[in-house]
């Protein structure tokens, strides 16, 4: 099973039970913290990556860490993902879950490209205007790319929308040459 599919399936696995147990923004806060935590204690993670350790015994570890401080159904699942020798794909599976609970909320995310960073005023105008673009609300994250020169680029549910300098002048240049 590739990344991408284990993380879909994962996820949606992970969001269904949220559903069902009506904790889907409580599992979506302890999934953030989990993995803030992963990124801060690399080792912690590494712990239940190690192949030559048993999974009963990561299993072990986890309920001694997390025991108390997440929820069962969290502990559950990353027992789960022990056994199956998924935890490799935990940030993935995260990004999924994510995701889910933002398109059940009636959002789209999309990336805004811009060659400095935006404010949070320009951030929400934008995600205001990409919303109406694609009749969604909209969540944007904003990455910087210099390349672009200024303006901006938005990809948001499959659309692409170049304000860029770049495609601008490219554009000219194109006008001019034919």
């Amino acid at each position: 099973m590739d990344p991408l599919t284990v993380a879909d399936t994962y996820g949606q696995a992970l969001y269904d039970a949220a559903k069902e147990d009506s904790k889907v923004k409580e599992i979506g806060e302890e999934l953030k913290a989990l993995t803030k935590l992963f990124e801060e204690q690399p080792d912690l993670k590494r712990l239940f990556l190690v192949p030559t350790l048993a999974a009963g015994e990561k299993k072990k570890a986890a309920k001694k860490v997390f025991d108390g401080r997440i929820s069962k159904e969290l502990l559950n699942f990353l027992y789960v993902l022990i056994d199956r020798s998924r935890v490799g794909a935990w940030d993935e599976i995260a990004r999924k879950y994510a995701r889910l609970v933002d398109a059940a909320d009636g959002f789209s995310k999309g990336v805004l490209y811009t060659a400095v960073p935006v404010t949070k005023e320009q951030l929400v105008r934008f995600e205001e205007e990409a919303g109406k673009a694609v009749n969604k609300r909209v969540k944007l994250g904003n990455h910087i790319d210099k390349t672009i020169l200024g303006g901006a680029t938005l990809y948001v549910d499959g659309k692409l929308i170049d304000m860029s300098l770049k495609n601008r002048l490219e554009q000219l240049r194109q006008r001019m040459l034919g």
